[in-house]
């Protein structure tokens, strides 16, 4: 992993050369800070202008791919000529049609039995609480005591075992946070490949930029494209760093006015 200006020669060549770009970016904590409750994090300003005019080159695809919803980050953004994909590549808003995958039955019946048990179990613990995302529940815990949090994450597990015997749900880990979702072999790279395909394009190179674990499955799925984390991580599987939402601005912005 290298700081992405050390290398800009090389990036600049070779997203110049690219007849259409994909430019698919994480939102919390890559277009806006991260903030202690999920609700505060909004779009700057300056930022949503520059997405703004990213989205009007004519060579360039915008997509926001993010684990909140859909429904969340068009309002958040509020750009209708952008890409959505949400709920980590379960959902997705494109050219006016909103899609989601299909979620087995026996998946939904679990989020269904554990929605209630969840929603009891963190009024024990001050601090955290369940954002409901319809096929899938995310806990937060960034304001839990740091003395607590492992008994939270044991609790949360024991619920799971309780009310999910088929092994319909699994568990990631994301910032401070545990996502609970269907037991599908489908991930924000998944979700990206498939975005891929649709646009059809001949030489498009993706460009992913995220900050967060769950970012790694896409920072694998285009490691043929430049892939950038926010922040250094010698365990990232993204090729480039930038060092904070800063320099993500710098780079949009060059996207914004030098990219054809």
């Amino acid at each position: 992993m290298t700081w992405l200006w050390l290398r800009w020669p090389d990036v600049e060549e070779r997203i110049r050369g690219a007849r259409h770009t994909l430019l698919l970016l994480d939102y919390d904590g890559t277009l806006a800070p991260i903030t202690p409750v999920p609700d505060q994090a909004t779009l700057p300003r300056h930022t949503g202008l520059i997405l703004r005019r990213v989205a009007r080159r004519r060579r360039t695809t915008l997509a926001v791919v993010s684990g909140r919803t859909v429904a969340d980050l068009r309002h958040l953004v509020g750009l209708r000529t952008l890409a959505y994909v949400g709920n980590h590549g379960l959902e997705a808003w494109r050219n006016g049609r909103h899609t989601r995958l299909i979620v087995p039955r026996s998946s939904m019946d679990a989020i269904a039995r554990l929605r209630p048990r969840l929603g009891s179990l963190v009024r024990h613990f001050p601090g955290a609480f369940i954002e409901d995302k319809w096929s899938s529940l995310c806990l937060h815990y960034r304001l839990v005591n740091a003395d607590q949090i492992t008994s939270l994450k044991t609790a949360v597990r024991l619920e799971l075992t309780r009310y999910d015997r088929s092994a319909a749900l699994k568990v990631m880990r994301a910032k401070q946070a545990l996502e609970i979702r269907p037991n599908l072999q489908w991930t924000k790279g998944d979700a990206c490949l498939a975005l891929m395909r649709q646009i059809r394009r001949r030489a498009l190179l993706p460009i992913y930029i995220g900050d967060d674990r769950t970012d790694e499955d896409a920072f694998e799925a285009l490691s043929d494209g430049l892939t950038i984390r926010v922040g250094a991580d010698g365990r990232s599987r993204a090729r480039h760093y930038v060092r904070n939402i800063g320099e993500v601005v710098t780079f949009l912005e060059w996207m914004a006015t030098r990219v054809e």
